[in-house]
């Protein structure tokens, strides 16, 4: 017999692992994401959040200090807010303070509706 029938193919082997690594990959990137971790809630006495003037209760906005401020209005009703929109209650993750999350019914002054 000849040897090059007793060995195996390299490249064939190489091709096999290669195809068997990126399967592996492919199943773990599809699997369901578990839920985030939270992030510390953001604390009024921030210094972006004082600037802001973010209150974790949409209610206790100086209104003389910040007139854009219209009653109704929240954080999960912006454009900023990570969170389902509407929310009562709750935290979630907001673009503008990166790295907290904000109450679902607090406010600041970057407020942008949702469109």
């Amino acid at each position: 017999m000849s040897e090059s029938k007793n060995r195996p193919d390299s490249s064939r082997r190489a091709f096999l692992t290669t195809a068997a690594v990126a399967a592996s990959v492919a199943v773990i990137g599809l699997r369901p994401r578990t839920a985030k971790a939270a992030m510390p809630h953001l604390s009024e006495a921030d210094p972006l959040a004082k600037s802001l003037g973010y209150k974790a209760n949409a209610g206790q906005v100086d209104k003389a200090k910040f007139p854009t401020y219209k009653p109704g209005e929240h954080c999960s009703l912006c454009r900023f807010f990570q969170g389902k929109a509407g929310e009562a209650s709750g935290f979630a993750g907001c673009q503008i303070f990166a790295g907290y999350d904000v109450d679902a019914g607090g406010w600041c002054a970057s407020f942008n509706a949702r469109g």
